[in-house]
């Protein structure tokens, strides 16, 4: 029985972290911020890195939830806080924000 009241807090941890591999992880606060044509790596974002392939993380204008993480990003940036970003490389190198966790 007890073995259970310490497997549940430990199961939900696991539960809550972001699934599958990534290409790199980071957390800073938000660097300075690109906004350009949405197909075109849309929404920038300095300093987050694919284990040090480029210096910026994007978001296309056609992610899912990209509302939500343009607007997290940016209350972030705006209040200083860090930002653990989970980036994915694509085909040209770039890294593609793919989940993130505000601090």
């Amino acid at each position: 029985m007890r073995h259970r009241k310490l497997l549940a807090p430990l199961l939900l941890c696991l539960a809550a972290a972001p699934a599958g591999a990534w290409d790199g992880f980071q957390t800073i606060v938000p660097g300075m911020v690109d906004v350009t044509a949405g197909n075109n790596m849309g929404f920038r974002v300095w300093g987050p890195t694919c284990n040090g392939s480029a210096n910026f993380a994007y978001l296309l204008d056609t992610d899912s939830n990209y509302s939500t993480y343009v607007a997290a990003i940016l209350m972030a940036k705006a209040q200083g806080l860090s930002v653990t970003f989970y980036t994915t490389k694509d085909a040209s190198g770039f890294c593609h924000i793919g989940y993130l966790t505000v601090n």
